[in-house]
């Protein structure tokens, strides 16, 4: 895929996301909607209902931000296991590295440290900017992740105990 059909993916997903933030659902509803619908991923109503607890950091407890919580779910929805004798690999990296992603692009994964953040960087005071960053990271790491995967670090690969890895 191209550069260019990238950031135009992530354009798309990251309007969409403002708009269903428009209509009023919240961070982990807009961004699950937002990125199954850029990028084809079959979700179902029941999934899409189970996005709302996620809003504000886990129920407005402002933890882990609910997009970043989307990512998280839809990596699992993609990537996850049935049968607990497979490997969990492919899965955890992407997800650790989607937490390096929000780090590096927003400089949290936090909504607690995000939404000030976004609050003071956007018109409306509110949590646009998370939003709009957030969608994008999430749609880039997506279309990466086969990438990802194929040229994953052979001590990600290796890896035993995850408390173990440094960052």
């Amino acid at each position: 895929m191209t550069e260019e059909k990238m950031l135009e993916l992530q354009d798309r997903a990251a309007e969409r996301c403002l708009d269903y933030k428009k209509q009023g659902f919240n961070c982990a509803e807009s961004s699950i909607r937002a990125i199954a619908e850029t990028l084809d991923i079959p979700i179902t109503e029941e999934m899409k209902r189970c996005a709302t607890g996620f809003r504000g950091g886990g129920g407005g407890y402002m933890e882990r931000c609910g997009i970043m919580e989307m990512g998280i779910v839809l990596l699992s929805f993609l990537y996850g296991r049935t049968d607990p004798k497979a490997s969990t690999v492919d899965c955890s990296y992407l997800i650790r590295v989607l937490h390096e992603r929000f780090i590096t692009g927003l400089g949290s994964y936090t909504c607690r440290l995000l939404l000030p953040y976004s609050m003071a960087h956007t018109a409306a005071g509110d949590c646009a900017l998370v939003y709009d960053k957030g969608a994008r990271i999430l749609t880039r790491l997506f279309l990466e992740a086969p990438e990802l995967l194929k040229n994953m670090p052979e001590e990600e690969r290796n890896l035993k105990y995850i408390w173990s890895v440094k960052y």
